[in-house]
């Protein structure tokens, strides 16, 4: 790592307005040089109510989006990244997401909804972020953990960030992921005439202000 860029992260972790800076910088800014000292940045930030998130997918009838009503449960998300010469880990809370609160438009298809990802047992889809693997543009990409019915799965997802006013990011992507990752069978109604097809999209555009 360049020395002079080092010392002004080493500056500046002790204001909430640098940390901002650190933060945006991870997500936005390319350099030269080798992230190679073991140094712990904290990031508090919120989800803003404004943020979107959505399961689409599709079955041998009709496409479906079940939109999230925006209640991420946890006021203030802390993550801490640890750099090293290879990747930036990251530990800290988990986003969990209340199945039920996903409204697919009807009645049926809700139920038929929560019952697939068998909400009863497991009421959350629980997303944990992982670590950023280190190119000449950082964190474009991250490696989260999704837990979904029991099961759990690694993805490498990819997604866009802008800087908004007021030290508000704005993060956009989507992730494919099917069922069968989850060891969830694809539900069939009307006796199997509608039949759901495997493949799932999330799709997301959050809104993350840091504190």
């Amino acid at each position: 790592m360049n020395e002079d860029f080092k010392n002004v992260i080493q500056r500046s972790i002790s204001t909430k307005h640098t940390k901002y800076i650190i933060l945006f910088f991870y997500l936005t800014c390319s350099f030269s040089g080798e992230i190679n000292a073991q140094e712990i940045v904290a990031i508090k930030s919120t989800i803003m109510n404004e943020s979107k998130l959505s399961i689409l997918g599709t079955s041998n009838v009709t496409d479906f989006e079940c939109l999230y009503d925006n209640d991420f449960r946890i006021d203030t998300l802390s993550h801490y990244l640890t750099l090293d010469q290879e990747t930036i880990n990251v530990s800290g809370d988990t986003l969990k997401l209340k199945i039920e609160n996903f409204d697919c438009g009807k009645r049926g298809i809700n139920k038929d909804f929560r019952s697939s990802l068998k909400s009863d047992e497991y009421p959350f889809i629980d997303i944990s972020l992982i670590s950023f693997k280190q190119s000449d543009t950082l964190l474009k990409a991250v490696n989260v953990l999704i837990s979904l019915a029991g099961s759990e799965k690694q993805f490498e997802l990819e997604f866009k960030s802008s800087y908004l006013e007021n030290g508000i990011i704005k993060i956009e992507g989507e992730q494919e992921l099917t069922m069968s990752d989850f060891n969830i069978n694809p539900p069939r109604v009307l006796l199997g005439l509608i039949k759901v097809r495997d493949e799932l999209t999330i799709k997301f555009e959050l809104l993350l202000k840091t504190i």
